[in-house]
């Protein structure tokens, strides 16, 4: 059973926080307290008896005296029972707390109210007014500066700003409660320097100005629940437009909130309305084209709330660099789909003047609309238009129809340059071939190989080239950009598939070759021609569009009865891109149907394969078809030649547009002058940013140890635009480079109106509430409670009977009771 507990009589309470009490350790209950007395009691009245009984031949002054002397003892004895101990507690006052967190991601810059799909003609015109031009960034600034929310908040609590976008950041200001003197900090000074008194101004508008490519509002308001908990937190006041587009589900920072009590207050930004708008997605061309070869341009158009609508598409252009406007080059009607679902528009272009040209695809309703943004009604693509002909090499394992055709087209086309080796040709070279140079070997130098731009193989025998031009095939891929066509037939292509000697050759196949042809399979193939059944690139692939309208391309493609017989594949190899099947369901086995056309990149080349040496039956429709569709698949294998620049290096990139804040990986294939892997430990790479400031400091490509002569190398786009990369070779005068396209993200726009059921449910599961923006100022600080809380920062406890005067003071009373009693000849 416990006797005794601690009890505390209040002294004083000081102005500075501080309070004394004196503690006695006494029984705990009524019953203890019974208990106690009746001891005492009891043990009094018998000492005092005995004592008065001891001391009766005594007369009274000795006997009270004696007696007096023993309850003096006595009571010291109870005194140091009883443990009295002062105890000096010094308290501090936490005030309540608040977070503002403010969303800061790029969808903040878009009209604070909106005009609707289904407003009238008179409603666009006057959103077009005041109410649109403020954005919604603006809305927040004037909240935060000039509406007293912060002002009514700080009454009762310290306010601390933060914002996120992709991540959270701040605080940028700290203000105190009204409990004490009013301070602002920015996030510089309270990471040690000064503060800044709240006369000072602060700049909501660079605070709220919208910067982000993102939305993680989850992240990063768990983060922040997480760095300000305690139990003065009252709640979070989050002011977004609720367009959380990546990063953790909010339902993890509720649950956060929730655990500590805070309340979540909402305050959604931006109308609820379906918003309107019309975008330019993206832009698709060839980087880099040949004088005089017709090219395509395809805008990918999206928009919202205008589905069935009809817009208009520009195409416009101009030399790069050039001081005047661009020039209309094409206008075309597209009805819009449904909101997010794109629509191409392709122009076919064709340049015959050299040099860097500037192309600017626009896009408008035909209608007076108020758009959600303007600013991504326009993208730009800058393509090079070279002047020199491409060095194309034929190689036929025999004299067939397609590379016949394609011989003689390719040696009337003024932009190419064709040499042509027929296999089955005597040493002497006695047929007579349409060639610039007729050869009797394959080449045998990387000096003569090298030199070629494109190979087209009609079923080759790669048997007649030594192990050493095989392996000079594989490296002018790989290293030099090489682009290879071959054309599979039925008389070489299965030593392809299986020859061991063949093995690097085989590598470079996009598709998986069966070993053998059966007989049941070749009679079956002549029986009827079959159509190519595209896939989703083919029927996208801008070298298939064989007429200049992407429509009648596939029309073309339609009436293309097809061809009779395709060698069988075991499937695409991974990486590879299928564009058509051979439709012939009887050829199909456990893999599917045998791949018609297909290709792939292999190191900085690409190689495309066709399936059929039976093209030529295109020619029954117009060899128009035919040649465009030889023509633009040869130009396609041969497209990063171009990029190349020279024979000592290739400038290897993953694509030529990215998303602003995107990292960007650049891959250099470099040789010496001897045409060998250079050696070094870096390379320096210059990059140009779209102002042609030079990024300080500037990149160095770090050697890539798995590859000889490669080097690899990042840097991050911070700004939209065209940026310029270009890398010196060593030793040697010339130089690779290459331009990117930067774009800002669609992540912001894609849906763009205020997610207010979202806000709601983040505020109602934590007790809290959503507000729009014009009940803000008046409501949140209704809402959160007052949760200062008074703690101890320091407590002392002193012991009051530990003294030695008390020890003193026993012992002499006790002496003199000894020395009385023995004077008095007391027992």
């Amino acid at each position: 059973m416990t006797l005794f507990h601690s009890q505390s009589a209040l002294l004083a309470v000081e102005s500075t926080g501080a309070f004394r009490a004196i503690e006695y350790d006494l029984p705990e209950s009524p019953g203890e307290w019974m208990v106690c007395l009746g001891v005492a009691s009891l043990l009094l009245i018998l000492g005092v008896r005995v004592y008065l009984r001891d001391t009766a031949e005594l007369n009274r002054f000795w006997r009270y005296f004696l007696l007096l002397l023993r309850l003096s003892v006595l009571a010291g004895l109870v005194a140091v029972a009883l443990n009295p101990q002062e105890r000096t507690q010094k308290l501090a006052y936490r005030p309540s707390q608040v977070a503002v967190l403010i969303d800061r991601s790029l969808s903040m810059k878009f009209p604070e109210n909106q005009v609707g799909p289904n407003d009238s003609a008179e409603e666009s015109e006057g959103a077009s007014t005041a109410d649109n031009s403020r954005t919604r960034a603006d809305a927040v600034a004037e909240l935060l500066g000039k509406s007293g929310m912060l002002e009514e908040l700080r009454k009762n609590h310290a306010v601390s700003v933060y914002s996120f976008d992709s991540a959270l950041n701040g605080p940028h200001a700290a203000l105190r409660s009204q409990d004490a003197r009013a301070v602002v900090k920015s996030a510089a000074t309270s990471a040690g320097g000064g503060a800044t008194s709240l006369e000072e101004t602060v700049d909501w508008n660079q605070i709220v100005d919208p910067v982000g490519l993102e939305t993680r509002l989850g992240e990063s308001l768990l983060e922040l629940i997480r760095s300000i908990s305690g139990n003065s937190l009252s709640g979070i006041v989050v002011i977004t437009d609720g367009a959380s587009n990546s990063g953790i589900d909010p339902d993890k920072a509720v649950e956060a909130a929730k655990e500590l009590k805070a309340r979540l207050i909402t305050v959604g930004v931006g109308s609820t309305r379906q918003p309107v708008n019309i975008q330019i997605a993206s832009v698709q061309a060839p980087s880099d084209v040949h004088v005089g070869d017709a090219f395509e341009i395809s805008a990918f158009v999206q928009a919202q709330g205008l589905a069935g609508q009809n817009a208009i598409v520009e195409l416009l252009g101009r030399p790069e660099n050039s001081e005047g406007d661009a020039s209309k080059l094409g206008t075309k009607e597209i009805v819009l789909a449904d909101d997010g679902l794109p629509v191409r528009v392709s122009f076919e272009q064709l340049e015959n003047v050299a040099g860097v040209w500037e192309y600017f695809v626009r896009v408008r309703s035909d209608q007076k609309i108020v758009e959600l943004s303007e600013g991504d009604n326009e993208r730009r693509k800058s393509i090079s238009v070279v002047d020199r002909k491409t060095r194309v090499l034929v190689i036929a394992g025999g004299p067939m129809r397609d590379y016949q055709f394609v011989r003689n087209m390719l040696y009337r086309h003024s932009a190419i340059q064709t040499d042509v080796w027929l296999q089955t040709a005597d040493a002497a070279g006695a047929v007579s071939q349409e060639a610039n140079k007729i050869l009797t070997s394959f080449p045998e130098s990387k000096e003569e190989l090298f030199d070629y731009d494109v190979i087209v193989g009609f079923d080759p025998d790669w048997n007649r080239l030594s192990p050493e031009q095989i392996n000079l095939v594989s490296e002018w891929v790989f290293a030099q950009a090489g682009g290879l066509v071959v054309v599979a037939g039925d008389v070489y292509s299965a030593s392809v598939a299986s020859d061991a000697r063949l093995e690097k050759i085989r590598e470079l196949y996009p598709v998986v070759l069966n070993r053998f042809v059966t007989d049941s399979a070749a009679s079956r193939a002549v029986i009827q021609s079959w159509p190519f059944e595209f896939t989703r690139e083919g029927r996208e692939a801008g070298f298939l569009q064989i007429t200049d309208e992407q429509v009648s391309s596939a029309e073309v493609w339609k009436e293309f009865q097809g061809v009779y017989s395709a060698y069988p594949t075991s499937g695409a190899k991974a990486g590879a891109t299928v564009y058509a099947y051979f439709s012939d369901p009887r050829t199909q086995s456990a893999s599917g149907l045998p791949v018609l056309l297909a290709s792939q990149y292999y190191g900085a080349g690409r190689v495309i394969y066709l399936g059929s040496p039976e093209m030529w039956r295109m020619r029954s429709i117009d060899e128009v078809y035919y040649d465009r569709f030889w023509t633009k698949s040869i130009r396609e294998a041969g497209q990063a030649r171009l990029k190349r620049g020279n024979n000592r290096g290739t400038l290897l990139l993953e694509r030529n547009q990215f998303v602003l804040g995107q990292t960007v990986r650049v891959r250099a294939q470099l040789t010496d002058p001897q045409f060998n892997p250079l050696v070094a430990d870096s390379v320096l790479a210059e990059i140009f940013d779209p102002d042609g400031r030079p990024m300080i400091p500037p990149v160095r490509l770090q050697r890539d140890s798995n590859r000889a002569g490669q080097f690899v190398g990042s840097f991050r786009v911070s700004s939209p635009g065209v940026w310029r990369i270009d890398i010196p070779i060593p030793q040697s005068g010339d130089q690779l480079s290459e331009k990117i396209d930067v774009i800002l993200p669609n992540l912001e726009t894609d849906n763009a109106r205020q997610n207010a059921q979202l806000l709601r449910l983040i505020a109602e599961d934590t007790g809290g509430t959503y507000f729009p923006l014009d009940e803000a100022a008046a409501e949140v600080p209704k809402r959160l409670p007052d949760r200062g809380e008074e703690f101890q920062i320091d407590q002392q406890l002193k012991t009051l009977w530990d003294r030695e005067w008390l020890m003193y003071l026993l012992i002499g009373l006790l002496s003199v009771e000894w020395l009385t009693r023995k004077l008095l000849k007391l027992a």
